[in-house]
């Protein structure tokens, strides 16, 4: 028994130390995660529809105003009228699903514990938008120029301004997720800016000569144009550059410009060039008359030989 006992009070071995580790468990990271997909939704898609209707009924308008006063006096209302045509045709094909591309950005992140990662997205981009634009925004520029009698040689400067202002945010769009986005921006940047000073700083110079009316309507109607203008950088750095806004919001932003560009001026335009004897403008010649036969000279085979 006291062997036993013995056996049963002798101390039970203690287990062997095991390594252990102090780093923490690594996550698991797989590269490359689903795409995001920035598209048009409902809200966009009515923004096109409702801009298609505006336009649409603002044409017959302007048509029917221009209908109203002689040709020669119809300068106004023709401009107009081509540049809510084009808006329509074009907001008709944006709105059933023309015009429309996706442009592929990489943003590449990287970590400092685990492996770095990618994100692709997809945004939708409503290239047609860029040809109603590029016909558009020359008629409203030249329509400022009659109105303020505004230089030819500044008009030209600012239409070029505006084309390189267009071209370079869609180039930047283009681009992919890289500096030369920005690149790009900061030149539309400078385009708008210098469109500005054409139409703000020797518009107001030319119109200085017009009388009072005309002056203070040039002033008012220049400056919500170009304060409206800003909007389109702004939606293009939001939106497809930096992908911090939305298609949906981004189209309300540029439907929004569009509408007062070419629908809301163009009626305040034509309304006081009616009302107003000092803004009305008055072409004859070839605008009026076409070509005459007033001097001419006429020789024929008889005479010739």
């Amino acid at each position: 028994m006291i062997e036993s006992f013995v056996k049963q009070t002798q101390p039970l071995p203690w287990p062997e130390p095991t390594p252990t580790s102090s780093v923490a468990p690594i996550p698991t990271v797989v590269p490359g995660s689903d795409p995001i997909f920035q598209t048009l939704h409902d809200t966009g898609k009515r923004t096109l529809w409702v801009v298609t209707v505006l336009m649409g009924i603002s044409s017959l308008v302007f048509y029917v105003l221009g209908a109203r006063v002689p040709i020669s006096k119809r300068v106004f209302h023709t401009l107009i009228s081509l540049a809510t045509t084009i808006s329509f045709i074009v907001y008709l094909a944006l709105a059933t699903g023309e015009g429309m591309d996706f442009k592929l950005d990489t943003i590449k992140e990287h970590n400092k514990h685990v492996p770095n990662t990618s994100q692709d997205y997809y945004r939708q981009v409503l290239w047609l938008r860029y040809v109603l634009w590029f016909l558009t925004e020359p008629l409203g520029l030249i329509s400022l120029s009659l109105l303020g009698g505004l230089p030819g040689a500044h008009l030209l400067v600012a239409i070029a301004a505006d084309y390189v202002m267009l071209g370079s945010g869609l180039l930047g769009i283009y681009a992919g997720h890289t500096s030369r986005r920005w690149v790009w921006f900061t030149i539309s940047a400078i385009g708008y800016l210098t469109t500005v000073y054409h139409i703000s700083v020797h518009g107001a110079r030319a119109a200085s000569n017009k009388d009072s009316q005309t002056r203070r309507f040039f002033g008012t109607i220049s400056g919500v144009l170009l304060f409206v203008k800003i909007l389109y950088p702004v939606a293009l750095a939001a939106g497809p550059l930096s992908l911090k806004v939305n298609v949906d919001v981004e189209t309300i932003l540029l439907a929004i410009y569009d509408i007062f560009s070419q629908g809301i001026i163009g009626y305040w335009l034509l309304l006081a060039h009616d009302a107003s004897p000092g803004i009305t403008l008055n072409v004859d010649g070839f605008w009026s008359h076409g070509i005459g036969n007033e001097g001419a000279i006429r020789i024929s085979e008889e005479d010739g030989a």
